[in-house]
């Protein structure tokens, strides 16, 4: 595929479905990683890494050996220090995408959200009470995203009913869990003591603490609600989609949630509607990684790299010279081929040392396509895409880079004249 299949007007076109399968699936898991990591150590590393490996890819292309040599050894060596240096959030990040637990959140979006009235008008009595008492609390209400992939910490399970005491009893003061969330799912609190991620907006106002970028990270990444009781102003928020309200009355608590999720299960029956805010949402960290993901794929695809091959670049490298037969084809009708044309090249080859090794040079062949010439002399530059390779081995170079060759008019023979053959009557006649 060439570089102008990526041209946008022609994209869908000349792309064939699993290119586009691959792109998706890419795409999704590249963003998975980054609302994860986003904010982090991590991901400032892993930008870095990535930035590197550019370099080194526009190094190559440029045919800057040395400098793509050196960039290639620091984008490994950045890579390696990533996977052991941040090997426990990324064990904690592969332990927490359960596909068994993913699965029932993606199809809780069909059903409704089991929250009722009585449990939402007891809670927002409590939060209220914790916030008379100047006591924090952060409690998060899922509707249809899975939030526990997103957390720092999932804290620990409890599977309760929601009850006043119960709520207050776990934010109350020298509780083991008061400093975390409350995570609410489908009615019951699910879980406790759970670490949020914070939210890296530079808007936000210096009186919002932990638990008010808690709550408003948690709700940018996902479509939950979240409550947010304050302990210096003794204030009650309410947060949906990064944006956060203050609420005056446990009345107006019970019924913005209610409201916002009787909301959310309107707009479940128009699956449309749906679908376009899940893509709208965060649409800016999607598009970035959906332009990075394309510009790697186009990259992979243009240089035909295999990811395996990454495993062979850490073996000894060798190079050696191979002479192999030039064979043409797709003769224009007509024309032939001066007997001047070359019939064999230099080709240097790179790789594993054993694969080298025992590399057949007589399997080899550089193929020629003539389509389309025309009579007369042509210079045509060799690619990798003239010769087949094995698994592991790189082009470096043709020796010469370029052959010509000369198309002439292929000359018709002219007929031989018969002999005449002289009738028998004839002959005896003559005699």
């Amino acid at each position: 595929m060439g570089l102008e299949a990526i041209v946008p007007g022609r994209l869908l076109g000349s792309l064939p479905w699993a290119y586009i399968v691959d792109i998706a699936i890419m795409w999704f898991v590249a963003y998975q990683i980054y609302i994860r990591f986003r904010g982090t150590q991590a991901m400032r590393l892993l930008l870095r890494v990535f930035t590197v490996w550019l370099s080194y890819m526009v190094a190559q292309a440029a045919g800057l050996t040395l400098t793509a040599f050196l960039l290639w050894a620091l984008w490994l060596a950045g890579l390696i220090f990533f996977l052991i240096t941040f090997q426990r959030d990324i064990l904690r990040i592969f332990m927490q995408m359960n596909p068994m637990r993913r699965l029932p959140s993606i199809l809780r979006s069909a059903r409704r959200v089991k929250f009722t009235d009585e449990n939402i008008a007891a809670a927002a009595q409590s939060l209220f009470r914790l916030a008379e008492k100047r006591i924090g609390a952060l409690v998060v209400l899922e509707r249809t995203d899975a939030l526990e992939s997103l957390m720092r910490s999932p804290g620990e399970e409890i599977n309760a009913e929601i009850q006043p005491a119960l709520l207050e009893t776990i934010f109350g003061i020298g509780s083991s869990y008061h400093d975390g969330a409350i995570y609410i799912q489908d009615g019951r609190i699910y879980r406790v003591g759970c670490v949020l991620p914070l939210s890296e907006s530079f808007d936000l106002s210096n009186a919002y603490g932990t638990r008010h970028r808690a709550a408003i990270g948690i709700t940018e990444n996902s479509d939950c609600l979240a409550v947010v009781v304050s302990e210096e102003r003794g204030e009650v928020s309410t947060v949906e989609g990064g944006q956060i309200q203050p609420v005056k009355s446990p009345e107006a608590l019970a019924s913005w949630i209610v409201s916002h999720l009787h909301r959310r299960e309107d707009g479940q029956r128009n699956r449309w509607a749906l679908t376009r805010a899940t893509l709208t949402r965060n649409w800016r960290p999607k598009l970035a990684v959906l332009s990075a993901v394309i510009m790697l794929w186009v990259v992979g695809a243009y240089h035909r790299q295999n990811p395996q091959d990454i495993l062979a670049q850490l073996t000894a490298r060798a190079e050696q010279t191979y002479t192999v037969r030039v064979f043409f084809y797709n003769m224009p009708p007509g024309l032939v081929l001066d007997g001047a044309a070359p019939r064999s090249v230099q080709v240097r080859l790179r790789g594993r040392d054993d694969l080298l090794k025992f590399l057949d040079p007589g399997r080899l062949r550089l193929a020629v396509n003539l389509q389309g010439l025309e009579q007369g002399g042509h210079e045509l530059s060799l690619g990798a895409r003239h010769i087949d390779l094995p698994d592991g081995v790189r082009l470096s170079g043709f020796l010469p880079q370029t052959l010509k060759i000369l198309l002439r008019t292929q000359k018709k023979q002219a007929a031989t004249p018969r002999p005449q053959r002289r009738s028998a009557a004839a002959g005896a006649g003559a005699k």
